[in-house]
């Protein structure tokens, strides 16, 4: 943001205040000494949400010696996971219905920054548990499609995970698989 005078005598700004320093950080650059000055004003939280509050600048202007900027902010998670959790429920292995069974569920992956997503690896926790990975748009979306091995299934409950590693984070996305097997 830049501030300049309008006004024939010089312009300094004094003192600069804000109600949310947790939330950001600012810096006061002159650009032309007593006439124009620059305001780089950066996100410092790190919780997701929406934030609100203002910047206070004092100067030395008659006419204004109090200029308020508003500022909003809002940080999103960089990918979004839908769903989180899935749930086979109860898979009854013997009856004659077994094969028709419909043991695949699917995931979706979204970039919700904008750079470019990019699934570097997957990684379910048991080897019964399989992955396929559709491009819904390239660097965008991404359709997980997870599939249970009819013949490596064990008996009894299971929760288990699929962990998902992409370009975005040093930790892996964790997507949880849950069911009976009676």
């Amino acid at each position: 943001m830049t501030i300049a005078s309008i006004e024939e005598q010089p312009l300094k700004i004094t003192d600069i205040t804000s109600d949310i320093k947790d939330k950001i950080k600012y810096k006061l650059k002159t650009e032309k000494k007593g006439k124009e000055y620059t305001l780089e004003i950066k996100n410092r939280s790190t919780e997701e949400g929406s934030f609100q509050g203002k910047i206070s600048l004092k100067t030395s202007s008659e006419k204004q010696p109090e200029i308020v900027l508003y500022v909003y902010g809002e940080l999103r998670k960089e990918m979004i996971v839908k769903p989180q959790s899935l749930s086979f429920g109860a898979i009854d292995t013997s009856g004659e219905n077994f094969d028709s069974i419909n043991l695949k569920k699917t995931v979706m992956l979204m970039d919700s920054r904008g750079d470019g997503l990019t699934i570097k690896k997957i990684k379910p926790s048991k080897d019964w548990i399989m992955t396929e990975t559709k491009t819904r748009k390239e660097g965008n979306k991404y359709t997980i499609v997870i599939t249970l091995d009819r013949d490596k299934l064990p008996r009894g409950h299971f929760e288990e995970n699929v962990k998902i590693r992409t370009n975005y984070r040093r930790e892996s996305l964790v997507v949880n698989v849950k069911g009976e097997v009676i």
